[in-house]
């Protein structure tokens, strides 16, 4: 499930501009690695922060929110329990926040009735968007589809974000469902491009449903206005058009751009490994980890297992999963790849 209670930090402008010349506290440490996504840094901070007394509630969401980032969603959950005990009643805000950390940790738990009863608590306080798109989500998973078209009627009534036709797409996906999930996909379209990412974001929907003639149409025109996170789509709509060259063409052109590296490298290593250029494609991903995205690093990291698979190599992939399941333990695809790799 692509996450909509995103787990990110901003530091508030009051934070960043309160601690010139001062020593952080360790709350104000552990939120500083948030933000960079140092997962484990954070949550050592944090702890420190509650040893020191210091706001009991926001540590606890810190600690949480630190291992939500590493996967750990049974101690995240724990985490997020005890913070709201600190909290009071009338922090609605804070409550609502910490309810909403609370219920994704049981949603990628497959606690689909506790992700349900925690979203009823929510949306009983307030019509939160999010809350309506976890609720949904989990009646999904209990096939309880009226129920979650219901959910999903409200999280994309008046919307005019594409992602979120897009989200809800993908847990259709997950239920393997993608005919029903595709109906949100074409209310999707049915808005007017007006930007550049108007256009990239009209390149995805119809990538999605397969049709790469009208999202290459759609990325080329967000590419020629300069909006440069459509090449790495592009590339993608090639690969699936069996357009290898143009593909690895594009990621080529991605490599110009800082933020889009570790992505293009992630694609040309898929387009060498469809070539069966095996030495190739771990060449890219290495040059891809090397960027340190921690964004593309899970994909990369994975990508990197399917090659030494792919090659026949079944020590290395072995060694390499035992590796990734120890960072990413709660990717359920790599688990089940795991038990294969365990019967080579």
């Amino acid at each position: 499930m692509k996450k909509r209670v995103v787990l990110t930090v901003l530091l508030s402008m009051c934070l960043l501009g309160g601690c010139k010349g001062k020593e952080l506290t360790d709350y104000e440490k552990g939120m500083e690695n948030l933000e960079k996504q140092n997962y484990k840094e954070a949550l050592e901070n944090f702890r420190e922060a509650v040893s020191d007394g210091e706001d009991a509630a926001k540590a606890w969401r810190g600690i949480g929110i630190s291992w939500s980032g590493q996967g750990a969603f049974d101690r995240a959950e724990e985490a997020f329990l005890t913070a709201l005990d600190f909290t009071e009643k009338s922090e609605k805000s804070l409550r609502t926040d910490l309810s909403l950390y609370l219920a994704d940790t049981q949603y990628h738990q497959k606690e689909y009735q506790a992700c349900i009863k925690t979203c009823d608590e929510i949306l009983d306080e307030k019509k939160e968007k999010n809350g309506y798109f976890l609720r949904g989500s989990a009646y999904l998973h209990l096939d309880e589809y009226k129920k979650a078209e219901k959910d999903f009627s409200k999280v994309i009534s008046g919307s005019k974000e594409y992602e979120d036709y897009l989200d809800i797409y993908r847990i259709y996906q997950e239920c393997d469902l993608n005919a029903d999930g595709a109906e949100y996909l074409e209310l999707a379209l049915e808005m007017k491009a007006k930007s550049p990412e108007d256009f990239y974001n009209r390149g995805r929907v119809y990538y999605y449903l397969s049709e790469f003639e009208k999202a290459e149409k759609e990325l080329k025109t967000a590419w020629e206005k300069e909006y440069a996170p459509a090449a790495v789509y592009l590339g993608k709509v090639y690969v699936e058009a069996n357009e290898p060259e143009k593909a690895k063409d594009m990621y080529q052109k991605c490599l110009k751009q800082d933020e889009l590296k570790a992505e293009a490298y992630n694609g040309l290593a898929y387009c060498s490994m469809e070539q069966e250029d095996y030495e190739k494609a771990l060449e890219y991903i290495q040059k891809g980890l090397e960027v340190k995205d921690r964004e593309v690093n899970q994909a990369l990291l994975f990508n990197e297992i399917v090659v030494y698979e792919r090659s026949r190599d079944f020590a290395s992939a072995k060694e390499k999963m035992q590796q990734y399941l120890a960072q990413y333990p709660a990717d359920a695809a790599a688990v089940k790849e795991n038990y294969f790799l365990q019967t080579r």
